[in-house]
């Protein structure tokens, strides 16, 4: 009843982005998940923040700086958390950069992920004189993690794969299908310290990466040349 609802009240917003965040609003227990994500809390007075997440697929809370929980909003999440995990664990010990911890809680029904909190600071929310700066050391770790997990080919997940036999070859591998938005970098170092949100993982190509997005082409240019020097 709370779907029908929201889709009726949802559809009467004209304007896309605002009905989708509408909808999930509308569809989300949001009192009961915050419940559920405080007893997991030891402090008396629980800090937690709500956020929907990109494309309103997710509703996610973080609690006392420590954890990060996801709510699936459409379905109840099992299928691409049981993926995830799967994903996370078999590359983890792999990655030269932190891939986060996750479980899986039932909450209802729905499939909850916790992940551990990283602490830092994304690479677009730094200035430009910044980003000029360490530029050239983000490049040679995010090429780095390109080529090392990107021609990994662990055994446990082999079946996740378009084809079981497919191998790894140059830009074509593993790859969190998300490089400019989802790593976090030491707020004082401004080294990379994690790679987070991985539901959209997939073996396949990962040109992409260096022809489009909202970055800068010197970015692009300076990790192209990194990534092929660990070809060589």
């Amino acid at each position: 009843m709370r779907g029908v609802i929201a889709n009726i009240i949802s559809g009467l917003v004209p304007w896309r982005n605002l009905r989708h965040r509408v909808r999930a609003r509308l569809r989300t227990p949001v009192h009961k998940y915050v419940r559920f994500v405080k007893s997991f809390s030891t402090a008396r007075h629980p800090n937690v923040r709500c956020v929907f997440g990109h494309r309103c697929i997710n509703f996610v809370v973080v609690l006392d700086n420590k954890y990060v929980f996801k709510f699936p909003i459409r379905d109840d999440g099992r299928a691409i958390a049981t993926r995830e995990k799967r994903i996370t664990d078999a590359l983890r010990p792999i990655s030269p950069i932190k891939i986060p911890k996750m479980q899986i809680f039932d909450c209802d029904g729905v499939a909850v992920r916790r992940y551990e909190y990283i602490h830092g600071v994304g690479y677009h929310a730094l200035d430009e004189k910044t980003r000029d700066v360490i530029e050239d050391r983000v490049a040679k770790q995010l090429a780095k993690f390109l080529y090392v997990v990107g021609t990994a080919d662990p055994r446990e997940i082999r079946d996740l794969k378009p084809r079981r036999m497919e191998k790894p070859d140059i830009m074509h591998g593993w790859n969190n299908n998300d490089l400019w938005d989802n790593f976090i970098l030491d707020s004082k170092t401004f080294d990379v310290v994690a790679f987070i949100d991985w539901e959209d993982a997939k073996f396949g190509d990962f040109y992409m990466f260096f022809t489009s997005g909202t970055h800068r082409d010197g970015m692009k240019q300076k990790l192209l040349r990194e990534y092929l020097k660990l070809w060589k």
